[in-house]
């Protein structure tokens, strides 16, 4: 075993380890913190709990009482003669698996008599349960080291951030099973939740086995999305189904040859695969360079008899693009673009045949009035038939049909980065076509578009849960008089507008036995949007907590205590081989700490 160095120290702390970090040490005006050259001194916040003999005159450390304390909240805290505090650290610490802590209180306190203890510093879903990313919805075993993932901040806004660290168990013991109509979670009884109480409006931290059975606590399922304004969707542009002329076809060939570099007339066209006389290759030549597309250069070759000037041509813009050769890119305002996009993802399909690019939105009775008048607002010619529109165009077509056939769409991540309200207006145009205003459902056979509609309901504000029913149960419709049944499952997705802190009573706990690996990742803020069997709410993630420290004042004089200044140094000592069981896997009492900690005894 060996004492880790400052090196490491800094290395681990851009991990993860230390939140917030000092990597230097701060010592004007202050007791010191940060790094040390074999440790980190850590600070004590301004948080703190003041030992009173008032209503008790024993001290019981398997039944201490919490009226033995007086909460304080200061910059200063004064301890009275012979007395003590508790407090919490400024930093958060996640200790890797593999090392161990030993901390010891700062030498400027133990020359006035004051003793600094600290307490010990040492994940949590089942394999079902899925958090959000920025790729979608994942199980813990797919995410990547490097994944984006769906956290939420103070001010309750859904933020992107990095995973820190991945976690992995075996786990052979109790999980606690939170299942209601809107909820439904399983894990390790010491996974902290995000929950808060009836009366208060702040989240917090809790561990699950001191939420289980009780009935004053909320869970939380929506969030505050910001996105991107952005008020156009650009249409990609295509190759123009034309046939060219052998002008075009000859100008095309020029320009994807000078995309490599800089030729003479000869190279150039030695390598045309259309051929034509030398003299109206020039001409071309000639055409382009006085439109401004090709720049050239006068150089000489030498002859028997004296020597031939050549022109060696390149491109003057390397990304040009052959303008008679592509379609334009189409500028379509957002909304518009949405409200069409919406209608067509529920209900439509973009298909290549013999007569050309169809695109087809199907409408029926009064909606179809309100789709058309949707419609007409797109810089693109259509038709009225029978069972709704189509549009004949490749530009359109083309960009459609990378989202496949009912089974297989899904909404593309320039659409779920735009913000809530532009969101909104996508959701209102699908629920016409295939959803239902009464019950706030949607419905769709692609198990992708599912989940990209949960995602979207979050960031509309609101909260959702998916209900899969499997093709052999799926009713059977009638469509325009014939019977129709689907070959592939369908999913229900509701939207919950008012339910997005349900309350948890006693029936909503239960304990299940589990015996697997149990999965968990740590994020900046903590907090994850998780799911199980298509239920969806925020929970936190795996973390170890803030250090509670005891300071004991040992003189006969009150003494003072400096939050935010240093207090303790932490000193990381590198196991030569991991631990069979560490003290998370003996599920430790004072595992996770949220903050300051008092005695117990399980």
């Amino acid at each position: 075993m060996s004492v880790k160095s400052d090196e490491w120290i800094i290395e681990q702390a851009k991990k993860g380890m230390i939140q917030p970090f000092e990597k230097g040490q701060i010592s004007n005006g202050v007791i010191s913190f940060g790094v040390s050259s074999y440790g980190y001194d850590m600070r004590i916040a301004d948080e703190f709990k003041i030992f009173t003999n008032v209503h008790s005159a024993i001290v019981d450390p398997k039944n201490f009482s919490k009226k033995s304390f007086v909460d304080y909240k200061g910059d200063v805290c004064i301890i009275p003669p012979n007395s003590f505090a508790l407090g919490k650290s400024v930093e958060y610490f996640n200790i890797p698996r593999e090392v161990l802590c030993i901390v010891l209180g700062k030498s400027t306190y133990a020359r006035a008599g004051i003793i600094v203890n600290v307490t010990p510093l040492e994940p949590c879903y089942d394999k079902e349960t899925e958090l959000l990313t920025l790729d979608g919805w994942k199980k813990f075993n797919e995410v990547k080291d490097d994944e984006i993932v769906a956290t939420l901040n103070q001010r309750g806004e859904l933020k992107y951030q990095q995973v820190i660290r991945k976690q992995k168990f075996k786990y052979k013991d109790k999980l606690i099973q939170i299942k209601g109509r809107n909820i439904d979670l399983a894990v390790t009884t010491s996974h902290q939740l995000f929950v808060k109480k009836r009366w208060s409006n702040n989240f917090e931290f809790i561990r699950a086995d001191n939420v289980y059975g009780k009935y004053n606590y909320e869970l939380k399922r929506d969030a505050i999305w910001k996105g991107q304004k952005r008020d156009y969707f650009i249409l990609p542009s295509v190759i123009k189904s034309l046939r060219f002329s052998t002008y075009h076809t000859i100008k095309k060939e020029i320009v994807a040859c000078l995309k490599g570099g800089s030729l003479n007339s000869k190279e150039l066209y030695g390598k045309l695969q259309t051929k034509i006389s030398y003299r109206e290759f020039g001409k071309i030549f000639t055409d382009l360079y006085n439109q401004n597309i090709l720049g050239r250069e006068t150089t000489y070759t030498t002859r028997n008899t004296g020597a031939s000037k050549m022109y060696v041509w390149s491109l003057r813009d390397n990304d040009y693009i052959d303008n008679d050769y592509y379609t334009q890119p189409l500028k379509i305002p957002m909304d518009d673009w949405l409200r069409f996009f919406g209608i067509w993802i529920a209900e439509g399909s973009a298909y290549i045949s013999k007569k050309g690019y169809f695109v087809k939105v199907a409408a029926f009775g009064d909606n179809k009035k309100i789709i058309e008048g949707w419609i007409k607002k797109l810089p693109l010619k259509y038709y009225v038939t029978d069972t709704g529109f189509s549009i004949l165009d490749k530009q359109l077509c083309s960009y459609l049909m990378q989202f496949g056939h009912a089974q297989d769409k899904f909404i593309p991540s320039e659409i779920k980065s735009l913000s809530s309200e532009r969101i909104r207006i996508f959701l209102d145009a699908y629920m016409l076509r295939d959803g239902s205003k009464e019950t706030l459902t949607f419905t769709t056979a692609s198990e992708k578009l599912a989940d990209d509609l949960q995602e979207l309901i979050l960031k509309a504000g609101w909260a959702a849960i998916i209900r899969k029913i499997p093709k052999e149960k799926t009713p059977i419709k009638m469509l325009r008089g014939r019977s129709v049944k689907s070959n592939y499952n369908i999913y229900k997705i509701r939207i919950s507008k008012k339910q997005l802190t349900p309350k948890l009573c006693k029936k909503s706990f239960s304990k299940i036995d589990y015996d697997g690996y149990v999965y968990d990742v740590t994020v900046p803020n903590h907090t994850l949007y998780v799911r199980r069997n298509g239920k969806a709410c925020w929970s936190s993630n795996c973390w170890e907590g803030y250090v509670t420290i005891e300071i004991s004042n040992t003189t006969p004089l009150p003494v003072k205590v400096y939050s935010n200044e240093g207090i303790a140094q932490v000193l990381f000592i590198g196991a030569d081989k991991i631990c069979k069981t560490s003290y998370k896997d003996k599920k430790g009492k004072y595992q996770k700490q949220t903050g300051i900690w008092l005695p117990k005894v399980d």
